[in-house]
């Protein structure tokens, strides 16, 4: 043994290893950061902002007459720096780039350990267990800073070792290593590895995550684990106050089968890359401009999902998991309404187990929503935040991506069959009505009643209760709590999906919301013959939609849409299920928030 360890003495003054430092510039144009390639500059800045990587004792790393050692031959501290003037994040990445290893496999390893100096975004996370370096290219992994910060710093300490073994080590005599360390660019909106855009972590959002027996625990956005689209993991998050979100990112969508029929067909999803409509497939993505009913629709070609190109082209956006209850509590029972809860003042919380808000009409609803921007119990900066009640468009995004191989896909939503309104609950198989007690969440039989069927889903869109969206036809109040057809008009496109016919069919008395300009709703697409009102009568199938849901159309009478039946609906309650409302406050029916990114 002391024969080894004198040999292993022998590579001092033989062995040289040389590691220099090479900071890659990285400036960032708006949303998207760009790699300016291999520079000698500390930094290059942006539009938007900039990153900027220090280091102790100039750039070049040397280390001479080193031996085999349980210390680091080399220790290293370098900084990275964030400069950002967007409201978006900066995401970085930080790589050791192998030149020339000749050692022996396993013989030349590395850690890391960073700390978050200006309590800004998340660094890097600590690599403590010595890794071989035995690739050409190692990631050292992914730190962010928040939006709108100056200065902000993560400081790191890289470890070189050439760890002394128990064995011969005479092989690596005269080897040579030589490498070097690069600071780059992440397009901090697409996620390659999961081909997905990431999810946006506002200001007092923490990711969650659920092992095998459905225990929750919090986590960080560098945790891999955190969502796995291909395994149907949906991202979630809590705001500050507890309430439960889900991400849905950036899609384009075919309709495979079952297109405008009442038979149960399938749908192709495309994720988008950022805000293009790039996918990793290179499918030809047409824009929602080319979109005709008649000859250019979605059982033709894969279209952009019109959820996440209103007003501007989106990343994706945050549902509430559950319905919304109210933080105050909710005053109304099961069978009767209290007027104490048609108000907007007061705080949307979304969890499980609660009884859902109900008994609010659609104008108290759609403001509420608002309201959630400058809550400070959510812990987001208000600024950055879009609340807003779920448009009909929305609700039809979340249904196509259940609907795909990313979702629940063939398994239909069991119900919220608990005819208590209670939150997160599922009946006890697919088509439960009326039930007494609730299968709770996050159990064996309750994920079921998600979109993924696992808990990682949005929960309650199936039974429960009805659920209000802001989906209107031809700008008409009714007895929504919105008093004219002006209040209507004003609301911004992004908030509400409106529906119209042609001006002499009003004057004949027709009022149906079957716009066939409209699409990505889960309504033309995905039902036929639909019931709607001719001006006289009742006409078409009230149970059209796929799996035999509720297909009734909105018209002047009764003018706005709800959504996915409530808890003695049975097999005609479920995601493709639509109906029409004049908007009241109702016992039946409560509503959903989303949050947008932009």
């Amino acid at each position: 043994m002391k024969t080894v360890k004198v040999i292993n003495k022998i590579l001092a003054g033989i062995i040289i290893i040389a590691v220099f430092f090479l900071v890659v510039g990285v400036a960032y144009s708006y949303y998207v950061a760009r790699l300016s390639g291999a520079e000698t500059k500390t930094s290059v800045t942006g539009t938007t902002g900039a990153l900027k990587m220090e280091y102790d004792g100039g750039p070049e790393l040397i280390a001479s007459s080193i031996a085999p050692s349980t210390n680091p031959f080399i220790t290293k501290t370098f900084t990275v720096k964030g400069y950002n003037t967007s409201n978006i994040q900066l995401y970085y990445q930080v790589k050791i780039i192998v030149d020339e290893n000749t050692f022996s496999e396993d013989a030349i390893t590395y850690t890391l350990t960073g700390s978050n100096t200006s309590e800004n975004g998340n660094p890097i996370p600590n690599i403590t267990t010595r890794t071989p370096i035995n690739q050409e290219t190692i990631s050292l992994g992914i730190g962010n800073f928040t939006d709108n910060i100056t200065n902000v710093v993560h400081t790191y300490e890289l470890n070189l070792y050439f760890y002394q073994t128990e064995t011969d080590q005479l092989q690596d005599l005269g080897k040579t290593f030589k490498a070097h360390v690069t600071l780059e660019d992440i397009d901090y909106r697409f996620d390659v590895e999961k081909g997905v855009n990431r999810p946006v972590l506002f200001t007092g959002m923490t990711p969650v995550i659920w092992d095998e027996s459905f225990n929750e625990t919090e986590t960080t956005f560098n945790n891999p684990e955190w969502y796995d689209y291909n395994a149907k993991k949906w991202a979630n998050a809590k705001t500050a106050d507890g309430s439960y979100w889900v991400w849905i990112p950036r899609y384009a969508y075919k309709i495979t089968s079952g297109y405008q029929s009442s038979t149960t067909g399938t749908i192709d999803i495309k994720f988008l890359r950022g805000t293009t409509n790039d996918n990793d497939s290179s499918t030809n993505i047409k824009p929602t401009e080319e979109y005709n009913a008649d000859t250019k629709n979605t059982s033709m070609h894969h279209f952009l999902h019109p959820a996440f190109d209103v007003e501007g082209s989106k990343l994706g956006f945050w549902i509430a998991k559950y319905e919304p209850t109210a933080a105050e509590g909710v005053v109304s029972g099961a069978r009767s309404c209290d007027s104490a809860d048609n108000v907007s003042t007061k705080t949307i919380k979304v969890i499980p187990g609660a009884t859902s808000w109900r008994c609010i009409n659609i104008s108290n609803a759609y403001n509420a929503t608002l309201n959630m921007k400058t809550n400070s119990t959510y812990g987001w900066l208000s600024s950055k935040v879009n609340p807003h009640m779920l448009t009909n468009i929305e609700w039809g995004a979340v249904t196509y991506l259940s609907k795909s191989t990313y979702g629940a896909n063939t398994k239909e939503i069991w119900n919220n069959a608990y005819n208590q309104y209670r939150t997160g609950c599922s009946g006890t198989g697919v088509n439960a009505n009326s039930e007494s007690t609730c299968v709770v969440y996050n159990t064996t039989d309750g994920v079921n009643a998600s979109t993924t069927h696992n808990i990682y889903g949005v929960y309650d869109m199936s039974g429960g209760a009805w659920e209000r969206v802001m989906g209107n036809y031809n700008n008409l109040p009714a007895s929504s709590g919105f008093n004219t057809v002006e209040s209507v008009t004003n609301i911004p496109a992004k908030y509400i999906s409106r529906y119209t016919t042609a001006t002499e069919d009003l004057l004949n008395g027709v009022g149906m919301a079957y716009d066939t300009t409209i699409y990505g709703d889960a309504v033309y697409e995905t039902s036929y013959n639909a019931y709607r009102y001719n001006g006289t009568a009742w006409e078409g199938n009230g149970a059209g939609s796929w799996y035999g849901d509720y297909s009734y159309l909105p018209h002047t009478s009764n003018p706005w849409f709800y959504r996915g039946g409530y808890w003695d609906n049975g097999t005609y309650a479920g995601l493709f299920s639509f109906y029409n409302t004049v908007g009241y406050a109702n016992v039946y029916i409560s509503f959903r928030p989303v949050v947008r990114v932009g």
